[in-house]
């Protein structure tokens, strides 16, 4: 059975499985949490990360992982101080 899938560049991941788990407007967060998270093999999405503009817009680029591994990230996340 086929599903929708969004890929991050290293996998793909049933859009219907993907929860947020962290959103920022700083291109620098971005980019560290994407270096943790291919450190860590883990597959995700950033939704928003190439808006134009992000902090003069007031938008958002957020975090979306598999639901399975979303505990699994917030502790990386804090162990890194981003939560």
């Amino acid at each position: 059975m086929e599903t929708d899938k969004k890929d991050s560049g290293d996998g793909s991941v049933p859009r219907e499985e993907m929860v947020e788990v962290f959103s920022t407007y700083n291109p620098g967060d971005i980019a560290f949490v994407k270096s943790l998270l291919d450190g860590e093999g883990i597959h995700y999405y950033f939704q928003g990360e190439n808006t134009a503009m992000l902090v003069a817009a007031g938008a958002y680029a957020r975090l979306l992982v598999r639901a399975d591994q979303a505990d699994r990230i917030r502790d990386i996340l804090r162990e890194a101080a981003l939560l």
